[in-house]
């Protein structure tokens, strides 16, 4: 029997672009995990909006203390003896608010568990943003999948990097857009099963994403399967012009000891020609000697910006149109210019010289080994893949 993965939506957790992709993954997945969407009743209102994915509505059932001092003593024995730091009881701080009305609630999913369920996937709350109601039904949903034994996963779209960790610590693993996120996570949780997104899935993933990310995920999906790139292989993306063509032998040459770890992706126009070549054909001409050291190479028509979105990292001979698109769309974009001095903006870096320009791809290729496909992870949750921590 094929292996059910749920995956949990509520109502402030959907854009038209999140859909557009979630119906991409499932159609992608189909034939590897049921994947099945989940809606509590307190969102019903997107049911609507999400009918494509052919969602299933469940109910909550709450159980509520009314009395405020009974509501605190409850919580004061769960809490017991815990202090802060500082010496003061964490019951005495709760003292204030509970007396002020504060009530303890317990909410329960009326979810149907099936045999064949190996994970359940849900948004993980923060303070600064996530409603009440959402709260409550991440809480039940993290206990309902204690009871029944199914590993949970969190993923991050309001920010993780943040001093609130307890309900990233719930869930069995945690999956991040940002390598910020990413890293503060490890080192307070010291949890093994912490995951970064590639960019074209973490863009994806925004209240402002747009057809450009779902175009750039629907490139990165084939371009990957197509070109045959493995995750382990860093990907850089050149915004090859022949006006510099001398340029980019240079930085080919510079990068060439890493070149075993890269894929690239040249950029090309068809108003690039230079008497009987196209510009592909200059390319593998020119750079013969320097496309021996590198792993793969590929070509992509540079009228589609979003398949930039396939690669690490953007690497420029000089400030162009694409790494604009690059800076807009917070894409990482190395700029090798000796001409200029050493900057960083953002996301936008320019070197000036070959042992800094080295030192930011390996830096590049560190990074890299820390992404995840989310096909990926729910392949380990259906325990057919091995950990890619």
């Amino acid at each position: 029997m094929m292996k059910k993965i749920l995956w949990l939506v509520q109502s402030n957790q959907i854009t038209p672009t999140i859909l557009d992709f979630l119906q991409l993954f499932q159609t992608r997945m189909e034939k590897l995990i049921e994947l099945s969407f989940i809606v509590p009743e307190t969102s019903s209102d997107i049911l609507e909006r999400i009918k494509d994915l052919h969602p299933d509505c469940f109910t909550l059932k709450n159980r509520t203390a009314t009395n405020a001092y009974k509501g605190y003593q409850a919580k004061k024995e769960i809490l017991k003896d815990s202090k802060f730091s500082c010496g003061l009881s964490v019951s005495d701080v709760l003292l204030l608010d509970d007396l002020g009305g504060g009530n303890v609630i317990q909410t329960t999913l009326n979810i149907k568990k099936e045999d064949n369920t190996c994970g359940l996937i849900l948004q993980i709350p923060t303070p600064l943003g996530s409603s009440e109601s959402e709260e409550r039904v991440f809480q039940a949903a993290v206990i309902w999948a204690r009871q029944h034994r199914i590993p949970i996963i969190g993923y991050e779209l309001l920010p993780l990097d943040t001093r609130w960790t307890l309900a990233a610590s719930l869930p069995d693993g945690v999956i991040t857009r940002y390598w910020e996120s990413h890293d503060h996570l490890k080192q307070r949780l010291n949890h093994q099963n912490i995951w970064q997104l590639p960019l074209y899935e973490a863009a994806i993933f925004s209240s402002v994403s747009a057809n450009f990310n779902l175009n750039g995920v629907k490139a990165s999906y084939h371009n990957r399967a197509t070109l045959k790139i493995p995750e382990t292989r860093t990907v850089l993306f050149l915004t090859h012009n022949v006006s510099m063509t001398y340029e980019y032998q240079e930085i080919l040459r510079i990068i060439a000891p890493l070149g075993k770890k890269l894929h690239l992706m040249f950029t090309f126009g068809e108003d690039q020609a230079r008497g009987s070549h196209s510009q592909k054909e200059m390319v593998e001409i020119i750079y013969k000697t320097e496309l021996t050291h590198f792993a793969s190479y590929s070509f992509h028509n540079m009228d589609s910006p979003w398949e930039m979105l396939t690669a690490d990292s953007l690497l420029a001979a000089s400030a162009c149109f694409q790494t604009s698109i690059a800076q807009e769309k917070n894409i990482p974009s190395i700029i090798f210019d000796p001409m200029l001095p050493p900057m960083t903006h953002g996301f936008k870096q320019r070197v000036n010289n070959a042992s800094h320009l080295l030192t930011a791809v390996k830096e590049v290729i560190s990074m890299n080994a820390k992404k995840t496909e989310l096909g990926t992870i729910f392949m380990q949750l259906a325990g057919s893949a091995p950990n890619n921590d």
